[in-house]
């Protein structure tokens, strides 16, 4: 299942996370840059990469967000997620994100009907944390979900996640520089055709990942350490005019090895977008700032 229909936020405060920083090695400290530079910067790059999805035929809705406290709610994945009919709601490792949710609900009832959606809330006061597709990998045409298990990926919260939703669960540990990745979707992402994955970088249940992919008939694309460094496992597969659109950062883009641009092209259009100030500053890539809108597609 692949969708047209996606929601984004409007990253009015976005800076660097100093509650995130914990455990994401990906996000740099501004020195030299203001966080006045680096909102403006996020800014031009949100709207153009709207400007972008649009006249590639992708519905996009736009969330606004002004509030000053949340400034990684560009990122809406990690908050929601939406199925036929239903809404996932995440606990989220930082308090300042698990701000978000309830601050961006009234526009997100005018997108979905949100009234006759049935709300599956996995907040809870013990912090066991799952942060949506950030945490879960879904690959949605053979209802399997994957995912890396760390601090934002709590495995008895993935595994209830799975049970939940009818998928397979397939968790794993993947490590960069010493510790977890803080995201699964960092390390892949999973396509109608094929997979992306930097499965060097997984530690424990590596064969088990690989043996799935394939046996749900995916095409697996390996990751050099510069592709995995410039965000290509954090793309995402959207549904386009007669050929699927692979949503990519600029930088993910330029860093593909030819074999692997070839490999892409087969199946899908490949749609490259400037998010450099967010990648740099938030630790996260364009997916991270795609939440796909399934509410009205049925199962």
């Amino acid at each position: 299942m692949v969708t047209n229909r996606v929601i984004l936020v409007r990253p009015h405060a976005f800076t660097f996370n100093k509650e995130t920083a914990k455990d994401n090695i990906y996000q740099i400290s501004p020195k030299e840059t203001s966080e006045n530079e680096i909102k403006n910067f996020a800014l031009r790059e949100f709207d153009d990469a709207v400007s972008i999805l649009r006249k590639n035929k992708i519905h996009v809705d736009v969330i606004e967000d002004f509030d000053e406290s949340t400034p990684d709610s560009i990122f809406p994945n990690n908050v929601f997620v939406t199925f036929p009919g239903k809404v996932f709601v995440s606990e989220m490792y930082a308090e300042n994100r698990n701000k978000e949710y309830n601050k961006i609900l009234p526009q997100l009832k005018k997108i979905i009907d949100y009234n006759r959606s049935e709300v599956i809330d996995f907040r809870n006061e013990e912090g066991r944390v799952l942060e949506g597709t950030g945490a879960v990998v879904i690959d949605r045409w053979n209802s399997i979900c994957y995912g890396s298990l760390s601090k934002r990926c709590d495995k008895g919260e993935f595994l209830k996640f799975a049970k939940r939703f009818n998928l397979k669960p397939v968790y794993f540990r993947s490590m960069d520089k010493g510790v977890d990745i803080y995201h699964t979707n960092v390390l892949m992402m999973v396509g109608e055709k094929f997979a992306i994955i930097a499965d060097n970088l997984i530690s424990e249940n590596r064969d088990e990942v690989l043996k799935s992919l394939r046996d749900s008939g995916k095409e697996i694309i390996s990751l050099t350490e510069d592709e995995f460094n410039n965000y290509v496992g954090n793309s995402i597969e959207l549904k386009g005019e007669g050929k699927n659109i692979l949503v990519i950062s600029k930088s993910g883009y330029n860093a593909l090895t030819d074999k692997h641009k070839n490999t892409i092209e087969k199946y899908d259009f490949i749609l490259p977008i400037d998010v450099e100030t967010i990648s740099k500053y938030g630790g996260g890539s364009i997916r991270c700032m795609i939440a796909e809108n399934f509410f009205e597609l049925e199962n």
